[in-house]
Order: structure tokens, then C-alpha cells, then sequence
């Protein structure tokens, strides 16, 4: 019985040997593939003996890669030859170790089996190493001399050399005439102390520090390689335009952060829209083109007018010398308050149903509307309802409310609504105004009394003008705290829709509260 026992390990101890041994085949067979003329140098040596790569050569020499490429570890070298260097300053350890980090990948990879593939070089950049109709490529420059085999790995030959190219990040942060926009951009990187990572079960282990910035964060990651970005580029003439232009849209009271918040606001909504997910080489085909933080620019060749692209190694960057950006587009928009979103809206001796307006025969905004059903015990209630209006500029609006017909549920009901307005927002004193009355001409009371009486068409979704050209002094956009309670504390203006209440129920339809630019 144990003569049995002893064979059958045996017999696993040999299957799991073969196993092993046949997976490490594959894996050798998938990174090495080496030919069968092998050098028994290693690749800095084989590359040294060469007369046509003595420039490379002294160039990984300067770099300090003669060490590296002496080792044991496996790499890829795809060698320019002396021609393709030629001019060069071999010697300049700055240009050498871009060059040379820039042609060198770990692990071995012939020709073989290649279509089009993309390779992950010593300095982080991706470069195509694929098969064309004339042959090997690597970056679009043919291989000349293909897998020449070591005892380190694999070198290629190529008649040109690949000339580093600077991501989006690093153009920024070095091409001339972008200083006010790098200034800025680099003002936002953050560096933080990460305890998570200083302590490993509870005990300090080091101080582990972490940088962030808002636009890499939020905006584009710009300084990765594996993503491709467009980004619109303000010089420092075109970024002056912006700041006078934008500047005023964000006037700040002093309880909000005041100039220095208005400022920083207003480099905020110049960067904002910068950037654009994907290469755009043809901007009339990308209608809308979408930029990462969602603005939608229609027919958007006048963005790029007769802009060359500068090619990055992740994606394009266009330099621009005027402001390109329309407000209206980029941060002068239209704000619209969804009546049946529950967020910043109150009521009183309202309830809330929301419903569907598809298959009415209605254009209804965002597919859905409100209704306030009378709750009110008595004829004198008042019934009004709220709604909160975030992220207005100090800037002139139109503004308006969406009233949806009761002819949406009951065809034959053709009742009239009949409403008051109030705003509150915060005057050119800086101090809260509130509930001041509209009156019949669209324009503001002084105070909450007078208020005009509107009356709605029964038959049609009607935009009712509330208010024209309403200027507010100050901007309100600068939101701070986790929680939504505090977050709707902060938003002020407010417009409130009062029923002129009847002896029949007053229930009111409300689709949305739209604010046009007036400009």
C-alpha cells in the first residue's frame, strides 16, 4: 500500500515538473523567440563592437546604460545607426539619456509574430513596433537589421532614430510664450501628507507624501501616456484676453473669498475647457466636440482657426495667440432647474408627484415634470414653492418658468394658473434680499409687496418671462463643504412661484426654471 502511495506522488511530482516546465517554454518562446545565430555578448558589448553604432555606443556610455545593458536583465535595444545620429552631441548626458531611454524596453521581443504592437520604453512612452508592407517598423522608422540576438536580449538596427516627444503636461510645462497658463496650472499641484500609507498596521513606518492637481485630477491626465488628449492652448496674449474678458463675470462678495476668490475663479474658467478627449485632426467631423469637463461646442471649427497641431506623444496640442472660447459656451451658459428634482426645492402646502411627459405630444424638458397638488386645509393657505438657483454669474439673465398645461393628464382641462414671482438673491450692497416681488413689466419691486399676477396659456407647455434682463451684482459659485445641507445653504438666489390661490384645488404643473444669457 505505501509502495502505491509513494508512485502516485511520484507520478504528481512529475506531472507538476512538466507543467512547469512547459509553462516556462511558452513564457520563453513568447519573450525571447531568439534566433538561432546567437552572440555570446552581451548587448552593450555587441553593439559597441559595431563600426556603424559607435555614436549609440558612446551615447549609452554618457547615459550610464553601458552598465545596465551589461547586466544579466533582459532588454530590447533598437540601435540607430551612425547616420541616423550623425550631428549629434553623443556626449551631452541630457541628450543621451533621452535618446537612449527613449530606444530600450525590458524583456526580449523579436520580429516574430508581430502585426502592429506598442512598447513600453525606460521612459514611459509607448512607441508602435509593427509590421508593414515594405518590413519592420519601429515609430515609423524601418529596422534595417532585425533580432540580432544576445545573451541579454535582442537589438534591432534602425536608419533613424525616434526623437522623443514631450507629452501635453511636459509641453506646458516648457514651450515658450505658455507662462501665465504654466504659472497658473502649476499653482494647483498640491502635496500631502498620506497616513495611510506612512503607517502599516497602526505602526509609523515613513512620511509617504502624495501631489495632486486639479487639472491632471479632474480636467485631462496629461502627463500619462497610455491616454490621448487635444488640448487648446492660450499663449500669454491670448490668456491676458481671457482674464479681461472673464474677469467680471465672477465678481465675489467678501463673504465668498473676494478678489482673490474672483481671480481664482476666473483662471479656473479659462482652463476649464482646454482639453478634449482623443486626437482632434479634423474638428468639423467632431460636431459637437465635448470637452473633458462636459462643454459641448457646436460646429467648433472656428476653435482651430489655421492652427497647426504639435504632435505629443499623447495626442495634440494646438497654441493659440487669440481667446477662441466663446463665453456663452464655455461659462456663460444657460442654467436650467429641473422642477421635479427634490434638490434646493421647497414647498408649502404643496405635495410633489413627478411624471413623465413621454408620449404626451409635449416637449417636456429632461422627459419628466412636476406637479403640486394642493395640500392646504384652508382657502387662505398660502401654496408656493422654491426652487434654489445654483452657479449664477454677475451677469444679466432672462429668466423664466416652464408651466406644463393639465390638458397633459385631461384633455378637456383648459384651467388657467394663476402665480406670483419673488427672487431672492444678494444685492449690489452684499447683503441677502429677500422674496422681493416682480412686478407686471418683469422687473424687481424694492421690496416683497406689489407683486404682479401672471396668468398661464391652459392650451400649451408655456416659457413664461419672469424676469428680463435681471443683473445679479455678485457671482455665486464657490460651493465648499461634503454634505448637501451645506451645500444649499451656500446657494442664494431663489425664485419663488406663489399661487393666487381659489376656491377650487390649485394644483400647478411646473416643467423647469430656465436662465438665459443676456448678452
Amino acid at each position: 500500500m505505501k509502495l502505491k502511495q509513494y508512485s502516485l506522488a511520484i507520478l504528481i511530482a512529475l506531472i507538476v515538473a512538466f507543467s512547469a516546465s512547459s509553462c516556462k517554454e511558452e513564457w520563453d518562446a513568447h519573450y525571447t523567440a531568439l534566433p538561432e545565430n546567437k552572440s555570446d555578448m552581451n548587448l552593450y558589448d555587441y553593439i559597441r563592437s559595431q563600426p556603424n553604432l559607435s555614436i549609440f555606443a558612446q551615447m549609452l556610455q554618457t547615459a550610464g546604460y553601458d552598465t545596465i545593458l551589461s547586466k544579466p536583465q533582459t532588454f530590447t535595444v533598437w540601435a540607430p545607426s551612425n547616420d541616423a545620429l550623425s550631428g549629434l552631441n553623443a556626449t551631452d548626458p541630457a541628450l543621451a539619456t533621452e535618446i537612449v531611454k527613449n530606444h530600450i524596453t525590458r524583456f526580449s521581443h523579436t520580429t516574430s509574430g508581430i502585426t502592429k504592437s506598442v512598447m513600453p520604453m525606460l521612459n514611459g512612452k509607448l512607441i508602435p513596433f509593427e509590421k508593414q508592407a515594405a518590413g519592420y517598423y519601429f515609430n515609423e522608422k524601418i529596422i534595417t537589421q532585425p533580432n540580432l540576438a544576445t545573451t541579454n536580449g535582442i537589438l534591432h538596427i534602425i536608419s533613424e532614430y525616434a526623437p522623443y516627444k514631450q507629452n501635453i503636461w511636459e509641453f506646458i510645462n516648457s514651450a515658450p510664450g505658455l507662462d501665465s497658463l504654466r504659472t497658473y496650472i502649476n499653482s494647483l499641484t498640491v502635496r500631502q501628507f498620506d497616513p495611510d500609507a506612512s503607517y502599516k498596521d497602526g505602526v509609523f513606518v515613513d512620511s509617504v507624501f502624495k501631489t495632486t492637481n486639479a487639472v491632471l485630477n479632474r480636467l485631462a491626465r496629461l502627463n500619462v501616456e497610455d491616454s490621448t488628449y487635444t488640448a487648446l492652448l492660450p499663449d500669454n496674449n491670448a490668456w491676458n484676453q481671457a482674464y479681461a474678458q472673464i474677469f467680471p463675470y465672477y465678481n465675489t462678495t467678501e463673504e465668498d473669498g473676494g478678489v482673490a476668490q474672483q481671480r481664482e475663479s476666473t483662471m479656473w474658467g479659462i482652463v476649464k475647457d482646454l482639453f478634449f478627449r482623443n486626437k482632434v485632426e479634423s474638428p468639423v467631423t467632431d460636431n459637437p466636440l465635448i470637452s473633458t469637463s462636459r462643454t459641448r461646442f457646436y460646429n467648433p471649427e472656428y476653435l482651430f482657426p489655421g492652427l497647426q497641431p504639435n504632435i505629443m506623444s499623447n495626442g495634440y496640442s494646438y497654441v493659440h495667440n487669440n481667446w477662441l472660447l466663446p463665453d456663452t459656451a464655455s461659462l456663460f451658459k444657460p442654467i436650467i432647474i429641473e422642477a421635479e428634482s427634490s434638490f434646493g426645492r421647497t414647498v408649502s402646502n404643496y405635495t410633489v408627484n413627478v411624471n413623465s411627459g413621454l408620449g404626451s405630444g409635449y416637449e417636456i424638458s429632461n422627459g419628466d415634470y412636476a406637479i403640486f397638488r394642493d395640500a392646504a386645509l384652508s382657502g387662505l393657505a398660502r401654496l408656493y414653492v422654491n426652487f434654489k438657483i445654483p452657479n449664477t454669474l454677475s451677469a444679466k439673465y432672462n429668466i423664466y418658468c416652464v408651466f406644463v398645461p393639465r390638458k397633459i393628464l385631461a384633455p378637456a382641462d383648459e384651467t388657467q394658473y394663476s402665480v406670483k414671482f419673488y427672487l431672492t438673491y444678494v444685492n449690489s450692497s452684499g447683503k441677502l434680499s429677500s422674496n422681493i416681488a416682480v412686478n407686471a413689466s418683469n422687473e424687481l419691486l424694492t421690496s416683497s409687496a406689489g407683486a404682479a399676477t401672471f396668468k398661464t396659456d391652459p392650451t400649451k407647455v408655456d416659457k413664461m418671462l419672469v424676469l428680463k434682463d435681471f443683473e445679479f451684482p455678485f457671482s455665486n459659485t464657490v460651493y465648499t463643504g461634503n454634505t448637501e445641507s451645506q451645500l444649499l445653504e451656500q446657494i442664494k438666489p431663489v425664485l419663488r412661484i406663489e399661487s393666487v390661490n381659489t376656491s377650487a384645488k390649485d394644483d400647478i404643473y411646473i416643467d423647469c426654471i430656465i436662465l438665459e444669457p443676456v448678452i
